[in-house]
């Protein structure tokens, strides 16, 4: 009897280390961090004052995410090569959905009301993708503001460029009123 008692007692503790275990693991496969690393703002003149967001695809070397010749390029690398595009339609989606400036586009030239958004990737790779970004005041060219991204844990790149577009689209937010 003292024997089949510890036995369940066994088995119960058993199923509760499986059953954390699941969780803990579940919880880490969902999850990805985003460090703001550095946010400076600038801005000679209100950032309520910029009517229009012009957003430039985001420069990505391609010693970043391949080193084989680009002939030989496999899908992955083909995918990443595709990542600054991604980025862009994100960030204007978000941008866009704020409703904070009365034109939000990907091309066209800057006007004195106008900010652009332009950007490099400093790091890509499965697990962290890292860039640099500037607004810049479309009349002068003059830096209003300048931020450093890097997102952690990242298993998906198209997940990831997602919630780097939104998190990028928050900051500009953020500063609208400053």
């Amino acid at each position: 009897m003292a024997f089949e008692m510890a036995m369940n007692g066994t088995r119960k503790g058993a199923v509760t280390i499986v059953m954390l275990l699941a969780v803990l693991l579940a919880g880490c496969a969902t999850t990805a961090t985003t460090v703001m690393d550095e946010e400076v703002v600038t801005n000679p003149k209100p950032m309520s004052s910029y009517n229009a967001l012009i957003i430039r695809d985001f420069d990505l070397k391609r010693e970043l995410y391949s080193d084989v010749p680009e002939a030989h390029m496999g899908e992955r690398e083909q995918r990443y090569a595709q990542v600054p595009s991604l980025l862009s339609e994100q960030i204007q989606r978000y941008v866009r959905s704020r409703h904070d400036y009365q034109e939000v586009s990907r091309d066209g030239a800057p006007a004195a009301t106008t900010l652009v958004l332009k950007g490099r990737f400093t790091r890509m790779g499965r697990f962290r993708i890292s860039l640099e970004a500037q607004l810049l005041d479309g009349g002068t060219g003059q830096e209003v503001a300048f931020f450093r991204q890097t997102l952690w844990d990242v298993f998906d790149t198209t997940e990831g460029i997602g919630r780097l577009g939104r998190e990028i689209a928050e900051f500009i937010a953020r500063i609208q009123y400053k």
